[in-house]
């Protein structure tokens, strides 16, 4: 049987199956106002295979080739062990062994008298507050995963086409994402769950050229929607993430540079790595980190270091104890916009990393992003000011627990269901993860999230068949998919 592509009959039926599991609205809402009118492309038969690569205009993007593959042939030459290696060559940091920089990276979860762990004095430089230590987490850097006969290892569950992320003026071509889940052994010295997750920034080779650029990496990924053969999409992806050659004139997304590689004390760029960890199942915590290089002459060593994770505001600015809270009350007011999108697969939040937290817990009994139950009297006044500015007739209350979903914590768990007003409700995850252990994906991604994908690279394709078809112009402050530059989802 052949897989379908996305049909707005499908999506119709999935968006009556969203509808039924709207919570009462709380009393302080506004009536329930209908969604707008989808505005993606026309439908097309279920049974039609996708458009043959070349084609255009295209049509039928199959989701589990073009954007989240868990197929694991596909995935089987994309290890855990190439990306260290690869960071480690193309950051020319061959003298930081593949071992000692995995340690070194899960020690960040310890506490010691040393350098290079959660109790550093530099570590919580605005004192948000971090769990420290976190004693299962860092036992990951007891194990040796990359051994032959590991008992806990690291490995590919899913890649996704992150393409909807690239910037409106190019200045990437989007984010594609390896997922590796924890193996462990019953006689491990650890237990999952738990998950790495490689979110390479692909840079546009170009920018002059602006996003048009990226129709190549666009087309690549349409490409794998006509490729039935796993085995032969793994040699697409592989060429795609390590060796290169997948694209003409573009580099392999694996690349130091690409996962927010800095020297000392310099500004880190685009992509980041993150972990999602229950280990043990003490307490679901996300962290998010990039790659610091010292040299020393010619002699360069790695590191992979913990940064506040995006778009996750700190608990005490919203409830107004941090000194912070005010400057925050005002750059949250400008997000206002973002947060009152119409669409769920709209909604985003980008504010600056010194009001974010160093780590998400999803836990329900401790997350410390529930923001409506925390938040200040002044800086529901500001989003009041704002939302009253914009004729909106969401409540602060709405604003915030839309500012909640944007959160890990609040994506991964807090918000699955959640009424947000102006008829939307948050779809649900699997339960603190978007695709588990097995590859099976959340019902936010197959319901949601990836059409709203598959439309986003139909489109983009579609408007540039020819020079005589003039694409729509792309506001540079938004993603290709509509989020704010900059928003962690």
């Amino acid at each position: 049987m052949r897989a379908p592509s996305w049909s707005r009959l499908a999506l119709a039926a999935l968006a009556a199956s969203t509808v039924a599991c709207i919570e009462l609205p709380h009393s302080d809402d506004p009536p329930v106002e209908p969604p707008p009118d989808d505005p993606d492309p026309p439908p097309v038969d279920p049974l039609d295979p996708p458009s043959p690569p070349g084609a255009c205009p295209v049509r039928g993007v199959i989701a589990a080739r073009s954007l989240a593959d868990t197929d694991p042939i596909a995935l089987a030459p994309l290890t855990f062990a190439r990306v260290l290696d690869r960071v480690r060559e193309t950051a020319g940091a061959t003298a930081t062994p593949r071992l000692a920089l995995y340690q070194a990276w899960f020690r960040t979860f310890g506490a010691s008298p040393g350098v290079g762990d959660c109790d550093d004095p530099d570590r919580d430089p605005e004192g948000y507050g971090l769990r420290c230590p976190r004693a299962p987490e860092a036992r990951l850097a007891s194990i040796d995963p990359f051994a032959a006969a590991a008992v806990a290892r690291f490995e590919p569950v899913a890649v996704f086409d992150r393409f909807d992320l690239a910037p409106g003026d190019g200045a990437t071509c989007g984010e594609y994402r390896i997922v590796y889940a924890l193996r462990a052994e019953p006689f491990a010295p650890v237990r999952g769950p738990g998950f790495v997750i490689v979110e390479a920034a692909l840079p546009n080779p170009t920018p002059a050229a602006g996003v048009d650029a990226c129709l190549p990496v666009a087309r690549f990924w349409h490409a794998l929607s006509s490729e039935n053969d796993p085995a032969r999409r793994a040699t697409q992806l592989e060429q795609f993430f390590f060796t290169g050659g997948a694209v003409a004139g573009f580099p392999a997304a694996i690349d130091a540079r690409h996962l927010g590689l800095a020297d000392k004390a310099a500004t880190f760029a685009r992509g980041q790595l993150r972990t999602n960890l229950f280990i043990d199942e003490v307490e679901w915590a996300l962290r998010e980190f990039k790659l610091r290089r010292t040299c020393v002459g010619a002699t360069c060593a790695l590191a992979v270091a913990p940064v506040p994770v995006a778009a996750n505001p700190a608990d005490e600015l919203v409830a107004g104890t941090h000194p912070r809270a005010t400057a925050f009350a005002d750059a949250l007011a400008t997000q206002v916009g973002a947060l009152t999108a119409p669409r769920i697969a709209d909604l985003s939040l980008a504010i600056d990393p010194i009001f974010d937290e160093l780590e998400s817990v999803s836990m329900p009994g401790t997350a410390t992003v529930r923001y409506r139950a925390r938040a200040a009297v002044a800086l529901r006044v500001a989003l009041q000011r704002q939302l009253t500015a914009t004729g909106s007739s969401l409540t602060t209350s709405n604003l915030l627990d839309r500012a909640t979903t944007q959160t890990c914590a609040g994506c991964h768990d807090v918000s699955s269901n959640a009424d947000l007003g102006g008829g939307l409700s948050w779809p649900p995850s699997n339960g603190f993860t978007h695709v588990d252990e097995r590859g099976t994906l959340s019902p936010a991604l197959t319901d949601v999230f990836l059409p709203h994908r598959a439309a986003v690279l139909e489109r983009f394709i579609n408007d540039r068949c020819s020079t005589a078809r003039v694409a729509a112009p792309v506001d540079p402050s938004r993603t290709l998919g509509g989020s704010v530059v900059g928003a962690a989802n």
